[in-house]
């Protein structure tokens, strides 16, 4: 509930001012300042009209992303509903709007990612969808129980290696959204509320996915929900960078790779890594000469008695 108006001293407009982008010793006196969620003048710490800590909205930085880790598995705030609608329909203007310090009504980008990631692992696991369609009679079962084995493997766990690999994907915003003048930490936020949209999105599919599970067009649909993900990742990055006066083309084409490359290159990385080790594994026991096992000793000439 909206707290009530107090009454408050009158402030002209040269007393108040912004502080995103100040020091925290300088917000810490809490000298007059314009609210950044709704602009209300603010001579305190909150704001008397939306609530919103209106000397705290510095710019986000590593320390920051430190202190959000641990209050996003701990603390539940408001707003997932609202969270998830606007930055479906509006990703950029209201990811750059959370950049900017309008936060209060908004969901904590590692909450969001990580209640969305675990509502879908959750549901996912009751439903037991099989991701296979039936063997093909030319394909022997060993090799069919295999690739089973490794798809259920990577629909299990794909939406967790995602939230794993946030930190590679805000590398690579950081490298093709740098027009954009966002910092490694506002990176960090970017990728963690795409790729929550991209889970929540996976999320909404599971009905369609559990109807077609094992049927022919598992996979079908499967690839169908895969290019939906990519195609708003690239969407939502791409209209971060609405205000350099890039092309539409330049903005989609450095939208394009920091989800792809972000998932996609340590995942390569890994299997090359994994294969190099099993060979040089294998090829040191080829290397080692085959133990001969020693003739036994003759028996004491007073045991042959």
């Amino acid at each position: 509930m909206e707290a009530p108006l107090t009454s408050s001293p009158t402030l002209g407009p040269r007393s108040a001012r912004p502080v995103h982008g100040t020091d925290s010793r300088t917000a810490s006196e809490h000298s007059p300042a314009a609210c950044l969620n709704c602009g209300t003048l603010v001579p305190e710490r909150f704001c008397s009209h939306c609530g919103q800590d209106a000397h705290h909205t510095h710019r986000l930085t590593m320390a920051d992303m430190l202190h959000d880790i641990p209050h996003s598995i701990w603390h539940v705030d408001k707003g997932i509903i609202y969270s998830l609608r606007t930055i479906i329909s509006r990703p950029g203007t209201t990811i750059r709007a959370y950049l900017a310090g309008q936060r209060v009504n908004h969901f904590r980008p590692l909450s969001l990612l990580l209640i969305v990631t675990g509502t879908f692992a959750f549901i996912s696991s009751i439903l037991h969808i099989d991701m296979m369609p039936p063997r093909d009679p030319a394909v022997p079962e060993e090799v069919y129980q295999m690739q089973k084995s490794g798809v259920q493997f990577m629909a299990k766990y794909m939406s967790w290696i995602y939230v794993a690999l946030v930190p590679s994907i805000a590398g690579f915003a950081r490298l093709f959204l740098r027009r954009g003048g966002y910092n490694y930490a506002e990176c960090l936020v970017i990728a963690a509320f795409i790729t929550a949209i991209c889970n929540a999105l996976t999320l909404f599919s599971l009905p369609v996915v559990y109807l077609y599970s094992g049927t022919p067009h598992i996979q079908m649909i499967t690839f169908a929900i895969s290019a939906l993900s990519i195609g708003f990742a690239t969407w939502a990055y791409s209209t971060l960078l609405v205000h350099t006066g890039l092309s539409l083309a330049g903005r989609l084409i450095r939208g394009f790779f920091p989800f792809v490359l972000g998932i996609y290159v340590p995942i390569i990385l890994g299997i090359v890594l994994m294969t190099v080790v099993k060979s040089s594994t294998a090829k040191q026991g080829a290397e080692q000469p085959p133990q001969v096992k020693s003739a036994p000793k003759p028996a004491p000439a007073s045991d042959q008695q």
